[in-house]
């Protein structure tokens, strides 16, 4: 449970934790002009912005980035000193930070070495930059939607659970603090199996939160 009264929080992921302005445009998934699709066309309706609301917290920054890895097997790993500097606001850094990535991994299926290696190095560089801040990580769930041609098909995530497990060791490792979603069966709403839609939005922020208060 966070012990932080109104806390200052930050957001480090992939596509699903994205909104333009806020995170690069050319990084970011989901735009003002994309709420035909999503329901939403601000921050405010994404899980993370949401989660700051119900939590009373602050936001501080988002190093997240549309497409990126864990892995550097990938494109964009999420250990870069450069992307984790984002989370920082000039002379503010968070009390919190809410990691939630890897799902590009696993549709990709990226060898699992690789995997552990490179989220025990994103959690290493997060405790060095911020070594004040709580670290939250979720493990990762899957979406309920529609099924589009260009995106993932259900079975692109059947291996999903093998990749949570690594998380749940490198965050016991780390001395890091686990929302495991997975384990309390959340699933979202969604725009393509994926990207949540607003109603998805929701549901994430209420497990979010319901993890960070201990409830």
């Amino acid at each position: 449970m966070s012990q932080h009264a109104s806390p200052r929080i930050s957001v480090h992921g992939d596509g699903i934790s994205t909104f333009a302005g806020v995170t690069d445009n050319t990084l970011s998934y989901y735009f003002d002009r994309s709420s035909a699709t999503s329901g939403f066309s601000t921050a405010d309706g994404t899980w993370w912005m949401k989660t700051v609301q119900l939590m009373g917290g602050s936001f501080v920054g988002n190093g997240s980035a549309h497409g990126s890895y864990v892995s550097m097997t990938g494109q964009y790993p999420a250990f870069l000193p450069g992307r984790i500097r984002k989370l920082q606001d000039g002379d503010v850094t968070p009390e919190l930070i809410l990691v939630y990535t890897g799902i590009n991994d696993v549709i990709d299926n990226i060898e699992l070495e690789p995997f552990r290696r490179d989220y025990a190095k994103m959690l290493e560089n997060l405790k060095k930059f911020f070594p004040q801040a709580e670290i939250w990580c979720g493990t990762l769930v899957k979406g309920k939607g529609p099924v589009l041609y260009e995106m993932i098909k259900p079975q692109d995530l059947d291996n999903i659970e093998v990749y949570n497990e690594i998380i749940r060791d490198c965050v016991k490792e780390a001395g890091c603090k686990l929302a495991d979603l997975a384990a309390q069966g959340v699933t979202y709403e969604s725009i393509n199996l994926l990207h949540p839609n607003e109603a998805g939005m929701t549901t994430l922020a209420n497990a979010w939160v319901k993890n960070l208060k201990g409830e």
